[in-house]
Order: structure tokens, then sequence, then C-alpha cells
């Protein structure tokens, strides 16, 4: 359309890899191996998984006391590691530190002093020691603390002024600590505060921590690091900073959030050389930085960085740790060292691969993870090697046909059939499941011969289901067949005979399908036929292959009608919830329908707005699965204009531009799928039906083979085209500006554009009350009363 606003959405395509073996291909359907050996060696975007922000609360001049908590409990006493010598060094800077530190901890003793203050000083010092090496975390050590601290002062009220820094701090970080008897939290870290107020001591160091923390999460993230950096450089009242493990753990976070990786990781290790007992949580939050890095090198440090922090934490390692650590790899998109957490997860008994069905959930809830990181066969292979080294041979059968369905994807055969090969070598009994992903790979080459041989595999499939028709077949979840295997070992056979299993509903429908396209209706019907027989239920993949068998052979009436069967069976029977490519059929069989006038007044056929509303249904009832996206996916297919443009044809047919509107807003809304170029011609030329609404019945009869066709095509797109050269100088935005916009934003201009532009072709032949009244019939009529349609109504448009 001329000055195009709306943008077709591109889609990337793989490079397809194939292994070169086609006589893996032929011992599998012949039912011998060749003796070769197994394949030695499908994925969007992973999402980044930035830290959440807490709530903020707002920064006041004068402190409450009640909104500072200590950083964590303390940590548990380790020894150092190995790593850990060669991960932090000691040096005589390091050593000035310590020493430092250890001098602003302990009070100064007075000359003047008697006896008995002498004595409630040593006792205060004593109790400062035992509070430092835990930083004043110690629950069991805070009321001595506070006793001791109350008593000096008492018999030697100017301790106060005589009390160090660090030993501020201490008292801080004790006293804040939350126990399930806390009623003198409060009144003690007030009192804290009118201490500190009277020597002139602005702030501790949790208290500065909790400022810096606001400040970089208020989005000032240079004013928080320059902040922190002054700290560790010039420091409160002249004292630096940088001797306090707070500090420097406060620093290693805001560096590892803010981007910089070196910077974060050289304050962690500075932090474990001076206190080799802290707590390793900072370490998460390093390695999640490292992690979120592009580089190799940072990809190397965040796997030592997970060794350390493995052997630091040792027995108080859990699931989340692994989970952390796994999708920190996954960001990273490096698989090597995801497979290594994923295995050291299993081995290591943190992820529990037997049992319950929900430990098995679980497991494949992280397998489908990693599978994300299989962007080709050989990336595949290597995945599916490693879950089998690792896990029970109950997962043996899912892992295989997770396997060969890549090999699909990657349409490659040859792969596929060596993917079955080696589920023979290794003892394992190929399932019905397996020889399906085998048949669509032979399919998909297109190639004669592969396609006969799909055809004998796929015959020899069904033939088989006669002689276990009294078998009840069922459809359980992965997990409910994973647990199900774990108490049998028959699908292990190392020396029994290949033979093929019998067919379930997707070998029907594969096959069906087949001969549908090469129009053998003669097998179809056979296929019909047997089904029936059978104990072999339909399902949604059936159905569709129904409808769309009616479909190609002109009985349009028929495959709607197949749809309200096996959907809305009989009392006493289940039906099929419909999937996505479900509708696209039905869409695809009622625009031919509409296009043949021997069809088009067909009473059982669904008017467009019947089927719209069918849809929305439909959606209502799936958008809340976790599956949804494969349900959205089934109704877009390839190309998500595709079934735009078939429902505006639908629309066209019956000359009913509300509801092609109401229907372009239902996409949108429901399925995000935006309007395109090819989309706006056919609505433009279904409006040049609607602009001649008034003419005589003979002016439309012969409206396509008169000049007057060619004038009003014209008249109607330079109305598009000044609509679109208003909406742009309103908006303040020239033709190149576009290429600033996001696909969304692109896709709603242009979708309220085609909103306004049929409102103004509709108000050349309706009042605006009618015009607006029109688009509410037409909403209730679909089920979306309350749907929006535009940015502006019939009575704003000119």
């Amino acid at each position: 359309m001329g000055g195009s606003v709306v943008k077709l959405r591109k889609r990337t395509q793989r490079n397809v890899g194939a292994v070169d073996t086609e006589a893996h291909v032929i011992s599998v359907v012949d039912g011998k191996g060749d003796g070769r050996g197994d394949v030695n060696t499908v994925t969007p975007n992973l999402v980044k998984l930035p830290t959440l922000p807490r709530k903020i609360p707002s920064y006041l001049k004068k402190w409450d006391p009640t909104l500072c908590k200590p950083s964590g409990p303390p940590a548990a006493r380790i020894e150092r590691s190995k790593t850990d010598e060669v991960l932090l060094h000691d040096t005589t800077e390091t050593q000035e530190r310590r020493e430092f530190g250890d001098a602003h901890t302990l009070v100064t003793i007075s000359e003047d002093n008697s006896v008995g203050e002498h004595h409630t000083v040593k006792r205060l010092n004593s109790i400062l020691r035992l509070a430092s090496d835990t930083h004043g975390r110690d629950a069991s050590l805070q009321n001595r603390l506070w006793r001791a601290y109350t008593s000096g002062k008492a018999s030697d009220p100017g301790i106060v002024h005589r009390l160090p820094d660090r030993a501020w701090d201490i008292l801080w970080n004790s006293q804040s600590l939350e126990t399930p008897d806390d009623c003198d939290r409060r009144p003690y870290l007030e009192q804290l505060c009118r201490d500190m107020e009277l020597v002139g001591k602005n702030t501790t160091i949790a208290q500065r921590i909790e400022y810096l923390e606001n400040v970089f999460l208020s989005g000032k993230e240079e004013q928080a690091l320059k902040g922190w950096e002054e700290d560790r450089r010039v420091g409160l009242n002249g004292v630096p900073q940088d001797y306090k493990p707070e500090h420097l753990e406060i620093g290693a976070k805001l560096h590892a959030l803010a981007g910089n990786v070196d910077r974060s990781r050289f304050i962690m290790e500075e932090l474990f050389t001076l206190y080799p007992n802290w707590n390793a949580s900072v370490m998460m939050t390093v390695f999640r930085a490292h992690t979120s890095s592009g580089t190799r090198e940072h990809h190397e440090f965040a796997q030592q960085i997970y060794v350390t922090m493995k052997e630091r934490k040792g027995e108080t390692l859990s699931i989340e740790d692994y989970d952390a650590w796994f999708v920190g790899f996954l960001e990273a998109r490096d698989l090597s060292y995801a497979k290594r957490v994923l295995r050291d997860m299993i081995k290591e008994g943190f992820l529990d691969p037997s049992g319950t069905i929900e430990r098995v959930e679980q497991v494949l809830k992280r397998l489908n993870m990693l599978y994300r990181l299989g962007t080709d066969i050989s990336k595949m292979t290597s995945i599916a090697l490693d879950a089998i080294s690792v896990l029970p041979p109950a997962y043996h059968g899912r892992l295989f046909g997770d396997w060969m369905k890549s090999a699909v994807v990657e349409k490659a055969p040859e792969a596929a059939a060596q993917i079955m090969e080696s589920m023979f070598k290794r003892g394992y009994k190929p399932e019905t499941f397996h020889f399906n992903m085998l048949l669509k790979a032979l399919l998909r080459t297109k190639e004669q011969p592969k396609i006969m041989k799909a055809e004998n595999i796929g015959w020899r499939m069904i033939g088989r289901v006669r002689k276990v028709h009294q078998q009840k077949l069922k459809s359980d979840t992965a997990a409910e067949v994973i647990d199900a295997r774990s108490s049998r070992t028959d699908n292990v056979d190392a020396g029994g005979a290949r033979t093929v299993p019998p067919a379930n509903q997707a070998t029907f429908a594969l096959i069906m399908q087949h001969h549908a396209e090469r129009l053998q209706w003669e097998h179809v019907d056979y296929l019909v036929r047997k089904l029936k027989q059978t104990a072999v239920p339909p399902n949604d993949a059936i159905m569709n292959v129904l409808i769309d068998n009616k479909c190609r052979q002109g009985a349009y009436s028929e495959a709607c009608g197949i749809y309200k069967t096996l959907t809305n069976p009989q009392e006493g029977s289940t039906g099929i919830f419909p999937n996505g490519t479900t509708f696209r059929h039905l869409w695809k069989t009622l625009r031919l329908a509409l296009g043949d006038p021997f069809t088009r007044n067909d009473p059982n056929l669904p008017t467009p707005r019947e089927l719209l509303k069918e849809m929305v249904t439909w959606w209502t009832l799936c958008r809340s699965r976790y599956d949804a996206k494969r349900f959205r996916q089934g109704l877009a297919a390839a190309d998500s204009g595709a079934i735009t443009a078939l429902i505006m044809h639908c629309f066209s047919y019956t000359q009913d531009p509300a509801g092609s509107l109401i229907a372009l807003h239902i996409l949108r809304q429901n399925f995000d799928i935006f309007p395109t170029d090819n989309v706006a011609e056919i609505l433009q030329q279904q409006l040049v039906w609607e602009d001649i609404a008034r003419e005589s019945e003979s002016v439309r009869a012969q409206y396509f083979h008169s000049r007057y066709n060619k004038r009003n095509r014209q008249q109607i797109t330079k109305v598009f085209d000044l609509l679109l050269q208003r909406r742009l100088e309103r908006m303040g935005l020239q033709d190149d500006e576009y290429d600033k916009f996001t696909d969304e934003q692109i896709g709603d201009v242009g979708l309220n554009l085609l909103s306004e532009f049929v409102r103004v072709v509709l108000k050349r032949n309706y009042p605006p009350e009618v015009v607006e009244a029109m688009l509410e019939a037409a909403k209730c009529a679909v089920g979306v009363p309350e749907l929006s349609t535009g940015d502006m109504d019939a009575f704003e448009v000119a």
C-alpha cells in the first residue's frame, strides 16, 4: 500500500545439517544393521534474566533504624580450600589492612579510669572481639554485647567518645538482627542513633550500604558507584572503609550489576583475601555478571567461580544454587558448562531423576531448558549423549525421541536413521513415537526412494494394529510415561528382533495426509475405515487430516461437520479439543467455500462471524495453558500474514467491513498478529465494494468490466494515502523515522490507520452514529463487547 506503515515480520531460517549415511535408512527399513557406529558428533533467543529490584524506600535525612537490616545470616566457618589459595592471595597490603581493622575495633582505656572502669572496658573489648569474628551477626552475643556496652557507659560516660568506627558497626549489626524476641530492637537502635549523634558520627557501614543500594536501584548507578569509590579512598570522617567486609561486598555487587565484570571480580577476591570465612552469597552476583558478558574469557572465570563457590558452600548447597548456576550458563549460551552443571546436579543428588512424577517433571523441565542451546544436530547430539550417560534407562526413550525430533527439524533423515540404529545397538526397543519421527524425516525429503521406504514402514505399522486392537491405547504425559517405565525393563532387549511397533493416531494422520496430498483418495478412505475398526481413538491430528481431506475434495460442509461431530460428541463420549491448526483448516475451508458460487449459500457452513466467535471462545479456554504458544503457532503457521489474509477474504465475500475490522483487532489483541501490506490491499478492495453500495444493480454487476472499477480503486487508494499523511503529520514523524520503531509499534500504528480508514469509508454512506453501531453489533456478535477498535471513532474521523 502507498506509504507503507505496516511491515511483515522477517523470519530467519536455520542452516540445515545432515549426516550422509544412506545405509542407515535402509538398515532400519529392512530391519537389518550394518555395524556402523552412532552419530558422534532448535532455538529461540534466551531472555535475559536481570536481578529484580526490591521496593525502594525513600531516603530520609533523619535515619529510621527500623528500615535497616543486616545483609544476611552469619556464614558457616569453612576451612580455606586449595582453590582459595589460587583465587585469593595474601600481600603485605592486605595484612596491614587487617591490622588497621583490628585497631579500629577495640576501645582504648583512659589513664584516668579507675579499676572498675578498666574492668568494664576490658569486658566490652572481649565481647567485641568475639562479635567481630561474625561481624556482629551472631544472635547469641546480641544481649551480652548490649549489656557490656550499657555497663561501660554507666561506669565511664566518656567511653562513647573513644568507641572506634568498627565498634559502632558491630554494635549496629548486632542490635539490628531480627530475632523471635526482638521487642527491644527499636529502642536499642534509637539509643545507638542518639549516642552516634552525640559523638558526631553520621552513619554506620550498614546504613551507608542501605543508602548506596537505594541510590543504585533508583537508577543513579554512576552516583552510587562514585560514592562507593569515595568511601574506599577518602572514607567516612576521614577513615577509609575498604577494610570492612560489608563495604567490599556491596562494592562487588554494585559493580557486578552495573556490568563492570572485571572490577567486581577483583573486589570479590579482595573480600575473601581479607575475610576467608565471609558469606559466599556475593559470589553468585559476580557469577551472573560474568555469564551475562559476551566474552569467552568471562565465561571461563564464571566456571572457576562455580567450582570455588561449590567448595565454599559445602553442606549448605541447595538446588536453588544449582539452578542459578544453570540459568547463568544458559544465559551465556555456553553449552559445555550448562551440561556440566546439570550433570553435577544429578550425580550429587540435588536433582533426583527417579521416584515420583513431580521429580521426573523437574528433570524434564531443566532438560527442556538445555535443549534451547541445541541449535543444530551436532549440539543436540552432544546434549542427548550427555543426558543418556547420567539419566536412568527410563528416560532414554524420551531422550532418543527428542534427538530424532531435532533431526526432523533439521531435515536430516540420515541422522534420524542413525539415531534409531543407535537405539537398537544400545539394546533399546524403539517405540511408535520414534518410528513416527523417522516417517516425518523421510517424507519431508520429497525424494521418491525415501518416500517409498516411509510408506513401507507406515503401512507395516498400521498392519500391526489389527493384532493389538484390543489393547487400550492411552495418551499419558511424558513424566507419567517415564515414571511407569522406571518399574519395568521391557524396552531393553539387546538381542531382540527388529520389528516395527503398532501405529497410533500420529501414524494414521501422517500416512493419511501423505496420500491425500498425492490425491490417492482410495488409500485415505481405506485408512478411515481401518481407523474405525480398531481401538485407536481419533485425536486432534486425525481430525485436522480429515477436515483437510474433505476440503481438498470440495466437500466443505462435510469438513465443517467433522469438526462439529468430533468436538461436540454425544453424551457419554469424550470430545476432541481443537488446536491452532484446526482453525487454520476451518478458515481455509470457509474461504474456498465462499469463493465457490455453488457452495457460497450452503446453510451448513458457518458465517465468518460465527467462526470468529468460535475461535475467540477456543482461545479463551487455552490461552492460560502452559503450551498456549503451541496453539498460537499452529494457527499462524510459518507466515502470520496468511491466516489474516484468509480471514479477511472470508469477510470480503460476505461484504462485512465491520467484521473485518473486528477480526484485525482480535488477531492483534489475542494472538499478537499484526496486519500486513497484503491485508491492507484486501481491505481496500473490500471497501471499494462498500463505496458503491448505493449504486444500481446493473452498475454493480458490470463493476469489474467498467472503467468505474479502476477509478473507484484509485479514489480509495488516495483516501488511504491522505489519511496516512495526516497521521504522520499528527505524530510529527517522517517516513524514514519508522526504521527506529519496533515491530509492535509499527503494527499498532498501522492497525489504528486501518481503523480510521474503515470508518472514513463507511461514513461516506452512513451517519457516524450508525457506523459506530455497526461496529458495536459486530463486537457483540463475535463475543468481545469490550474490545477497543482504534484511537479514533466515527465522530472524530474526517
